[in-house]
């Protein structure tokens, strides 16, 4: 999950109702929480990485969004500390044979307002998710579901949807081809229920404070833009009694460096990023909050293939060779993330692994003077060299500048001088989803465990698909992997498209991360696990060691 179409949107980030002070936080003026240490075992202080763009599960894109509601909402299936799909509004389910049709059925559950959540919450959400109005980035997500392309691409009504509420507990998921991975997918925040009343009654300020309705274990009480968001406990919860935490406050944490400190401090019980510059200090004095545990995340370089010369396949191939990514992950990052030769992560389900480009044998000297070859191949030389714009999604210092530079001067070898372009996230990712960039890298955290989730994003159209890379032979390959029902076969067929895509050099994989994520051990309940995301919802607060931490 990184980052449709509609990006001009910008929710109006305006606070609610005003929160009583109490033990967890002191108030600077009328609606800022000071940072000073935390004395209430029931709140939750999150490091959070950026500022989200939305809470709009139709309209969301980036982890950062995803952390927050993913303690706001609940789909048919959720995740446990683990990270692992469980029962959500759904508490069982059944398929056909032909693993074509899903039947859930609904606990009897209550929005936060009150009302009723019913199947028909559902089929509202995932209609307005396919609406072509919507403009979401994520409505491929849905082509999965019978007659989903069509409507999203406004060929058929939304009713036409395969999805249908014949009452209140029951739904009917009508699919265009197996997805064995489904229960996974439906964790996903575009896949949650929407409150029909509330989307209804307030249409795009829904998501406002005081207007926002939720279904799970917390509800929105305020936020203040580029400050922090709080999140206060759902009583109205279907499993609200197995809730510790009485409220979590989120901060956009951006400058990494800057959450260090604040850790160390105690005004922050997590941080989802470390500044890897000070890995080594880390190690030494905080070993205790961090977990190396590999992810299901790429670091990749993005290429805009409608934009000469990156349609030359030269071009792009001599991007790849002269990149280093031992460099990168060793000497730069140092957090123990894996060279990545390749799109899928190892560890992704169902899937063979192994795929890489042809010249990862090649030393890297080898590698240069290969990229040197085909760059003069394609006009390019000491006297006429490519100059370019290379874009990042960080302002302040940190590993992206670093990775950036030394991919700079590696590229400069190679006859490619790219100026760095630094932007904030919120700016970023909008940029690469209007296919604004020459250059880009991002990062792409596992929707779910699965490799089509990867391979997805260089579909032709798709609306993750930032460099608009399109090869029918690599639509073809996932299409047939979609129609096969067994799972060996089906992960051959995925890993064929991922050579395609290799051999297309349609992307620059740089690396595969290892949990950059701090977090104190008091803080009960958080999980490393390979998807990295943690809900607030399993987290205990052991008060007396937080304390003592801070003592």
């Amino acid at each position: 999950m990184a980052s449709g179409k509609a990006w001009n949107r910008r929710i109006a980030l305006l606070g609610g109702a005003a929160v009583a002070t109490g033990a967890y936080f002191a108030l600077s003026g009328p609606d800022r929480p000071s940072r000073r240490k935390v004395t209430d075992a029931r709140t939750f202080l999150r490091g959070n990485a950026a500022e989200p763009e939305t809470l709009d599960p139709n309209l969301s894109s980036g982890i950062q969004e995803s952390e927050i509601m993913g303690d706001l909402m609940v789909g048919l299936t959720t995740l446990d500390a683990k990270a692992r799909s469980i029962p959500g509004m759904a508490t069982h389910w059944e398929t056909a044979p032909d693993g074509l049709t899903w039947t859930f059925h609904l606990r009897e559950a209550l929005w936060s307002d009150g009302v009723p959540v019913t199947a028909q919450d559902f089929v509202f959400g995932w209609r307005r998710l396919l609406d072509p109005a919507t403009a979401s980035s994520y409505a491929y997500f849905l082509h999965v579901v019978k007659n989903g392309a069509a409507v999203n691409a406004g060929k058929l009504p939304g009713t036409a949807l395969g999805v249908t509420a014949p009452d209140a507990r029951t739904l009917h998921v009508h699919l265009e081809h197996p997805a064995p991975y489904l229960l996974e997918m439906l964790t996903h925040a575009t896949t949650y229920p929407l409150p029909r009343h509330a989307v209804t009654a307030h249409g795009k300020n829904w998501t406002r404070p005081g207007n926002y309705v939720s279904n799970g274990p917390f509800v929105l009480k305020r936020w203040i833009s580029n400050d922090h968001i709080l999140v206060e406990k759902n009583p109205r919860f279907y499993d609200a009694a197995n809730v510790a935490l009485e409220r979590v406050i989120f901060y956009p944490t951006d400058d990494y460096g800057a959450a260090l400190q604040r850790m160390r401090a105690g005004e922050l019980d997590i941080q989802m990023k470390m500044p890897v510059q000070q890995i080594d200090w880390i190690r030494k004095n905080m070993p205790q909050t961090i977990h190396p545990v590999p992810q299901l995340i790429t670091e990749i370089i993005g290429i805009n293939h409608k934009r000469e010369p990156f349609g030359d396949i030269r071009v792009r191939a001599a991007i790849n060779l002269a990149i280093s990514r031992e460099v990168l992950s060793g000497r730069i990052k140092r957090n123990g993330d894996v060279p990545a030769y390749g799109v899928v992560p190892p560890g992704t389900a169902n899937y063979p692994g192994g795929v890489t480009f042809d010249f990862v044998t090649l030393p890297q000297g080898q590698r240069t003077e290969k990229a040197r070859a085909l760059m003069h191949d394609a006009g390019y030389g000491e006297n006429r060299r490519l100059k370019t714009s290379y874009m990042i999604r960080a302002t302040t210092p940190g590993y992206q500048r670093a990775v950036a530079a030394a991919i700079q001067q590696m590229l400069a070898q190679v006859y490619i001088d790219i100026v760095i372009v630094p932007n904030d996230m919120q700016v970023f990712y909008p940029a690469i989803q209007e296919h604004d960039f020459d250059i880009c890298q991002a990062g792409w955290v596992a929707d779910f465990n699965d490799a089509s989730n990867f391979l997805d994003l260089f579909r032709s159209g798709g609306g993750n698909n930032w460099g608009e890379y399109a090869n029918p032979r690599f639509d073809a390959l996932l299409d047939a992997a979609q129609r096969d029902t067994d799972l060996t076969s089906r992960g051959e067929k995925l890993a064929a498209a991922e050579k395609q895509l290799l051999d297309d050099h349609a992307c620059m994989p740089l690396w595969f991360w290892t949990a950059a994520s701090m977090a104190w051990p008091y803080a009960k309940g958080f999980e490393p696990n390979i998807m990295d995301y943690h809900r607030s919802r399993w987290v205990s607060i052991d008060q007396a060691a937080r304390i003592k931490q801070f003592a």
